[in-house]
């Protein structure tokens, strides 16, 4: 603790800060070092003195001295941690490998392109110079270092949240040749600097990968211009949470600086080792709780866009005051007994589905999108042909081509959503087994981010 705060002179931090701060470096140490009963006093100790969701975390300088390490600081590795470490303990579970696994593709293109503002004028007016850029060579350094610490602590969480059912595995994929568009605009007083269709990834990616991926991250080469004055503190959006080619499975995503350097408005300089590990977690746990709200939209706990934001929003039964507090809340008091089970809910993908299995009939019948909003939510698949036809309770109809071999029923130009990314196919979806493995049943189809249940 000494040691880092050194450089910006120890006396300048409150005794609350350093308490915090201590805690993290040596439980974070400890549990790398495989001493759980260590790890778990450490922050028992912590937790005693400054007590978990305290208004003390909450008064703490977020950015003292450009140090980015969470805010609160450290508030949400600490959790994460505690959580981890407290299922290690009791659990007795000493491997990190799940009852089943998750594959996580980390996407890396090589290149980006685009028009780059130069003004704050220009960002506004779509205009600027052409510009290529290439990855920050530091991701690819010493094995993908930079990103490998950024997922320690957050595959970790995972396998403990899920109690020992999911272990992620990392696949990261280097495409030095792709060539990704982005777009620099400007919207009601925020900046955005991104791709311009994240979907165009996957026509460069081989069949084997888009079946045997479940979670994705892809990180590009970013397109902020923040070397340019107008820009230099400003605050640009970057990424955040989609979907995968099936319109279901998580995607991460934000560009190749968000690991390298510390962004303006969350701090300045380079990341240090011990500031990547404590704050891109919080990001990595911001990200997933967004995909876990609405993978189970029953329990409204994003009614409202980041509803945890104010707490009069929050569940009556929740307590703390903290994001962090939030999402251990939502874990412990309704995640972890939700209907599938995480480690099921959690797995997409489909390289193992016995597609061979599936006939022409168990994809004909009524389905439904729950909630029903209107008319275009109910509707049949019937036949038509050698083919099929989806017909919805507004009266639309448009052509179905099975491609059952591959868990597909393709769309055409008849298709009111055809010439979106998304709209092309109806995924279908198999029931999945206690542990979260095929079975042959059809139960559904997902079509644009929705799944349609067979009645």
């Amino acid at each position: 603790m000494i040691a880092f705060l050194r450089p910006y002179g120890v006396g300048n931090f409150s005794p609350f800060y350093k308490r915090t701060l201590k805690a993290w470096l040596n439980s974070s140490a400890q549990y790398r070092a495989l001493d759980y009963i260590g790890t778990q006093q450490t922050l028992d100790a912590l937790w005693l003195q400054q007590p978990i969701s305290a208004a003390g975390y909450g008064n703490q300088a977020t950015q003292p001295f450009g140090i980015n390490i969470g805010s609160p600081p450290c508030y949400t590795g600490l959790r994460m941690l505690t959580d981890t470490v407290d299922w290690r303990v009791s659990s007795g579970v000493q491997g990190s490998q799940g009852t089943r696994s998750v594959v996580m593709t980390v996407l890396i293109p090589g290149k980006t392109h685009g028009i780059e503002p130069r003004t704050l004028a220009e960002l506004t007016q779509g205009t600027g110079v052409p510009v290529v850029h290439a990855l920050d060579e530091r991701v690819l350094a010493n094995d993908f270092r930079v990103v490998q610490q950024s997922l320690e602590l957050f595959r970790e969480y995972v396998l403990a949240m899920t109690q020992g059912a999911l272990s992620v595995d990392v696949q990261i994929l280097y495409m030095p040749d792709v060539d990704m568009e982005v777009q620099a605009s400007e919207s009601q007083n925020r900046y955005y600097a991104g791709l311009t269709n994240y979907a165009d990834i996957w026509a460069q990616l081989p069949e084997s990968v888009l079946e045997g991926t479940d979670w994705w991250w892809m990180l590009y080469p970013s397109h902020v211009p923040e070397q340019y004055p107008d820009f230099q503190n400003a605050e640009f959006v970057t990424g955040g949470m989609g979907t995968g080619e099936d319109s279901q499975s998580p995607f991460f995503l934000i560009d190749d600086r968000w690991l390298i350097r510390k962004p303006p408005h969350i701090g300045t300089g380079l990341y240090s080792d011990v500031e990547r590990r404590a704050y891109l977690p919080q990001w990595l746990q911001h990200e997933f709780f967004h995909h876990l709200f609405r993978t189970y939209p029953e329990f409204q706990l994003e009614a409202t866009s980041h509803q945890w934001f104010n707490l009069s929003t929050w569940p009556a039964d929740f307590d703390g005051r903290y994001e962090a507090d939030y999402f251990h809340e939502a874990l412990y008091k309704r995640l972890q007994s939700a209907d599938p089970a995480l480690h099921v809910a959690l797995r997409y993908a489909t390289a193992d589905a016995p597609w061979e299995n599936v006939q022409l009939t168990d994809v004909m019948g009524a389905f439904r999108r729950e909630p029903v909003l209107n008319n275009w939510h109910i509707g049949t698949i019937e036949p038509a042909g050698s083919g099929l036809r989806w017909v919805n309770n507004a009266g639309v109809s448009w052509l179905l081509t099975p491609d059952l071999l591959n868990g597909e029923l393709l769309t055409g130009p008849d298709c009111p959503y055809y010439n979106n990314p998304s709209g092309k196919k109806f995924n279908i979806v198999l029931k999945r087994d206690a542990f979260g493995d095929f079975t042959d049943e059809v139960i559904g189809f997902s079509f644009s981010g929705e799944f349609y249940e067979l009645q």
